[in-house]
């Protein structure tokens, strides 16, 4: 698998990784680049529909002072010659500058910021420049994307005009083809911005910088910022694994080197780094490509492989020591691999259920991280089971699991010397009992009998289960109001480190220059015949319809060649459009100036009858209030459903932002399909490895209660539901199952017929383990709680949202309902000599038939002394029948009969019949101990 690494080329388009796969804004941008492609003699500021090799500037005046005043306007000028004349590279020899990179028109020259120049001129002398469409004479040219903290007033004509400005939006965009200058372009890009940060502090402004490289550099430094942190991670689980794996003799502090394992949970930490490090390797062989969110992936895995690792140990621990080796393994893993099987399914499929996502970032993590969990899963059934059954040798050897010498004994500590009772002090296996029926002994935890003695019967005490309804009931209130206040998508500004120098640049435009004036491209790519008036009224409609939505500047802000040409007609030769020579017209007028950028908006065809025509077209609009994702997503929304009502025009509206507004748009769609999805399938595997229908149902309803409150808690924890979080959201299904499988899969596999009984058995196996399993997970988040990126941080809270509600159900929440609401029907038959994990039943079955006074008068008082096996008292107990003796009488059954069988047998269920004759399941059962009633015992 390690050559599978040789193929590692990080993807880091921010853009593709983000967007959905097949989503309409993709479309819309492939639609216009085919029509207009950008390449050297096409550029027209404004109209480009890509960022690559762009640099974005932002310049804003100090003190709150008019940009366009002398003092201010000079110091932009200095910093764009400054970035035009003084920045350069060198590449093989060669010094590059912005003049020889830059993209231009019709070979005119870098347009550079001439406009901002200009408009600064003018205003310093005096001439009044209407907003946001400048004019001076037959010449406009629209300034609303360019200007921002705008005030604005009336002139005497009652047009809108500009009064000041705070600041200015400067782009620098170079050639991104062939490949060999889209490389020096983007050097160019690199050391403008190295430039930028060593330039002066200038009295008059400051400015803030974006280039086509940004997101990808900040996506690069979240990965990197990972990488020292997965070492802290690792170690940390092996320190908190070793202190788990650490026993003690009785109630001393003397450690038994025999039961404690710390260099086994050493192992079991390296068999989750095997597992991550296999998933890379096959992935990459694989040829699946590798983006740096996954850097996460290892950090949860490691935990999840520590989870396993903990189950399998308290398996084994829990069997009798007496036993050999091959039969502690045997119990181990047929009760562990159901355990560990139920994590690595539900996980496995939870992220496989994710890589169907339309969002190629959440598949790319759920492939990697589905292919870690089985690498991991593999490797825990052969390598660290492999290790555990070396350990479980030694320990029945009296080997210290250290030093790997033989221990001194538990009967010697008083002879030994000091060093041997710190280092190597060790139990022996207690000799097996004779006897067919003799329980062999298990050396219970402190913790298993913690959660077994104390924890659970405090919960099943009825005023702690009416405390704990109350929880759930508050729990479920705070959820749905978090979910009623879900915020949606992920913003290019949360990609990037939170001490990047384009936080500053995306705030600035979300202040200054979203709020009003940012331009949409609309192409009408169906052009009709424009000689018919008709057709041009109706065209100018529906421009007019873009204009004036919710999110639009108005008809000013309109930028129609149709519109300036008509003024070039009516106010140059004043003369009006003639409708049979419209075309002709189009083409005098575009030719009338050279260069004319407005011949860039037009595309050209030949008709049906070999007439050249206007078969495209495109106008631009301004819009406002945008600056919030909500305004974003309702503007796409609205321009989309005004092109819709004009399908004979088949209208296409684009703009950059729209890439991530269709992220917003369907984040919530994907991550509710993948939840009923990856629901079912998990319900599915409950069904499977739990066979009570009952049970697995209430896991079910644990698993949708998690995910509910994990989306509820993570929007009061500032959160939003965007690729990110869905990933962790799609994790939490896995986990959900887990600790609620897990808790019920104990309740079902224990015979006991008393709920509160089966709570005891479940918690004292898997609670400790549980516990465990969600606090390594916690522990290795928490080396990401102070990354600054808000992915990570996203993920950190996310995780242990997740891990935190999973516990608070599987531990609390989970075995309180069962308790209510399942009573004696989840029952799972077993051999009647094993119970949860090791357990052995109390009474063995009876060996001879039982003499009368063994069931005499008051002797026998419950279902629990009867002398029946486990499975029978279960059966009893589901069927609603149960045994109780008075002081004068001796045992009856209450609405059915009880028959003992002949020859020592166990008793049978035997019919009660109103007449007080008996009617046992079995002819060879004796009516010897078979009664109707008190009155009727002889």
């Amino acid at each position: 698998m390690c050559a599978g690494f040789l193929n590692m080329k990080p993807l880091t388009d921010a853009v593709y990784l983000f967007t959905p796969v097949g989503a309409l804004s993709k479309m819309e941008r492939q639609s216009i680049h085919e029509k207009w492609p950008l390449y050297d003699d096409n550029y027209i500021p404004g109209r480009a529909v890509t960022e690559a090799r762009e640099v974005q500037i932002t310049v804003l005046a100090k003190d709150d002072g008019n940009i366009l005043e002398k003092p201010y306007s000079e110091a932009v000028y200095r910093l764009d010659k400054f970035i035009s004349d003084r920045v350069f590279v060198d590449y093989r020899g060669v010094e590059y500058r912005y003049g020889d990179l830059c993209l231009s028109y019709k070979s005119a020259g870098c347009p550079g910021n001439k406009h901002a120049h200009i408009i600064s001129d003018l205003y310093q002398r005096g001439i009044n420049i209407t907003y946001p469409t400048f004019r001076l004479g037959t010449e406009g040219g629209y300034i609303g994307s360019t200007l921002g903290g705008v005030r604005l007033s009336r002139d005497e004509q009652n047009r809108t005009i500009l009064a000041s400005a705070q600041a200015w939006f400067l782009i620098y965009h170079m050639k991104f083809f062939p490949a060999n200058v889209s490389y020096v372009s983007g050097l160019f890009e690199n050391e403008l911005v190295r430039q930028l940060r060593n330039y002066p502090d200038d009295p008059y402004i400051t400015f803030t910088y974006f280039h086509s490289q940004t997101l990808a550099d900040e996506l690069k430094r979240n990965a990197e910022s990972l990488v020292p942190r997965f070492g802290i991670a690792f170690f940390l689980m092996v320190v908190f694994s070793s202190l788990c794996a650490i026993s003690f003799i009785g109630n001393s502090f003397t450690i038994d080197w025999v039961l404690s394992k710390p260099i086994l949970s050493l192992l079991g930490v390296v068999n989750a780094g095997m597992g991550i490090l296999t998933a890379l390797g096959a992935g990459l062989l694989l040829h699946v490509p590798f983006n740096d969110i996954v850097a996460v992936m290892p950090f949860l895995v490691v935990a999840v492989g520590v989870d396993n690792m903990f189950l399998m140990v308290s398996s084994v621990r829990r069997t009798p020591r007496s036993h050999t080796t091959g039969e502690r393994m045997g119990e181990c893993l047929s009760d562990a691999a159901v355990s560990i099987l139920i994590t690595a399914l539900t996980d496995a499929f939870s992220f496989g259920v994710g890589a169907i996502t339309t969002i190629p970032a959440v598949q790319i993590f759920c492939i990697y991280t589905c292919l870690a969990i089985t690498a991991t899963f593999f490797y825990q059934l052969t390598f660290f089971a492999a290790l555990l059954s070396m350990y479980t040798r030694w320990e029945r050897r009296g080997i210290n699991s250290v030093f790997l010498c033989e221990t001194v004994p538990i009967e010697q500590i008083h002879t030994a010397s000091f060093i041997s009772r710190i280092f190597n002090m060790g139990s022996r296996a207690p000799p097996e009992k004779k006897g067919k029926h003799s329980p062999p002994h298990i050396d219970n935890s402190l913790s298993t009998r913690f959660f077994e003695n104390w924890f659970a019967p405090l919960l099943m005490h009825p005023v702690v289960k009416g405390l704990v309804l109350l929880w759930f009931a508050i729990y479920l209130g705070f959820s749905a109001y978090g979910c009623a206040q879900i915020r949606e998508g992920l913003e290019p500004i949360n990609l990037l480190v939170q001490d990047s120098y384009a936080i500053p640049h995306y705030k600035m435009l979300q202040r200054y220059f979203w709020k009003y004036g940012a331009t949409l491209q609309l192409v009408v790519n169906n052009a009709p015949d424009m000689r018919l008036p008709k057709q041009r009224q109706l065209l100018k409609q529906m421009i007019v319809e873009f204009a004036s939505s919710n999110h639009s500047c108005g008809p000013e802000s309109i930028q129609y060649w149709v519109n300036e040409m008509e003024i070039y007609y009516k106010q140059g030769l004043e003369m009006g459009i003639v409708d049979s020579a419209f075309y002709g017209q189009v083409q005098h007028w575009l030719g009338a100036k050279n260069p004319n950028t407005w011949e860039a908006d037009i595309l050209w065809g030949v008709n049906g009858w070999n007439e050249t025509t206007i078969k495209s077209f495109r106008f631009l609009i301004g819009l406002r209030d945008i600056q919030s994702t909500t305004g974003q997503q309702e503007a796409t929304q609205t321009m989309r459903e005004i092109a819709s009502r004009w399908p004979q025009y088949n209208v296409t509206s684009f703009m950059p932002l729209w890439l991530f507004t269709d992220q917003y748009a369907i984040v919530v769609p994907n991550t509710v399909q993948n939840i009923w999805i990856a629901l079912l399938v998990m319900i599915a595997i409950a069904f499977a490895l739990i066979p009570q229908p009952l049970c697995a149902f209430w896991v079910a309803l644990a698993c949708a209660s998690i995910d509910f409150g994990v989306i509820g808690f993570m929007t009061l924890w500032d959160v939003n539901l965007d690729a990110i979080s869905m990933i962790t959201i799609i994790m939490s299904i896995g986990f959900s199952v887990d600790y609620s499988a897990h808790i019920t899969y104990g309740y079902v596999v224990s015979p006991h017929a008393d709920p509160s009984m089966k709570i005891r058995d479940a918690l004292g196996a898997l609670g400790w383990p549980l516990f465990q399993g969600g606090s390594s997970t916690i522990l290795a988040m928490c080396v990401l709680s102070n990354v600054p990126a808000y992915m990570v941080i996203t993920f950190f809270k996310t995780v242990v949202l997740a891990i935190s509600i999973g516990l608070l159900h599987g531990l609390v929440f989970l075995p309180v309902f069962l308790s209510i609401f399942v009573r004696g029907c989840c029952i799972l038959e077993m051999p009647p000599d094993r119970m949860l994990h090791g357990h052995h039943a109390q009474p063995p079955p009876i060996a001879k038939k039982p003499k009368m006074s063994s069931f005499g008068s008051g002797t026998v008082t419950s279902l629990e002394s009867a002398p029946f096996s486990p499975i029978e008292k279960a059966t009893l107990a589901c069927r609603g029948e149960f045994i109780e003796s008075q002081s004068s009488t001796p045992i009856h059954a209450i609405r059915h009969r009880v028959s003992p069988q002949a020859n020592g047998a166990s008793p049978r269920v035997a019919d009660h019949h109103p007449q007080g004759s008996t009617h046992a399941s079995d002819s060879s059962s004796t009516g010897e101990f078979t009664t109707s009633s008190p009155k009727q015992h002889s």
